[in-house]
């Protein structure tokens, strides 16, 4: 049975590392609630690059990445980020939570 899925574009910062791809959730759920399920120990990210954090540099991409939870230092969903514009709105209260 396919469940249908929103797929978000995220940067996730681990160690030494920044990488960018896409994360999947449920529709009405947090991409909160992915990192904070307490029996995965791996968030899957598709469509992943990676990059240095100590001079930006691509180091590699993969279809398929698998980051241990534990190693993440903070990840944000790149569709809502402002640069110039101040800081970002959150998105309307979900019904339910």
């Amino acid at each position: 049975m396919h469940v249908p899925k929103e797929k978000i574009k995220v940067a996730i910062l681990v160690e030494r590392f920044r990488i960018v791809g896409y994360m999947y959730k449920y529709p009405g759920a947090r991409l909160l609630d992915i990192v904070n399920v307490k029996d995965t120990a791996f968030l899957p990210v598709t469509d992943a690059e990676i990059y240095s954090l100590a001079d930006g540099q691509k180091l590699a991409s993969a279809y398929f990445l698998g980051i241990n939870r534990h190693t993440v230092s903070f990840f944000y969903p790149l569709e809502q980020l402002e640069i110039d514009n101040g800081p970002a709105q959150p998105p309307p209260p979900q019904p339910g939570f």
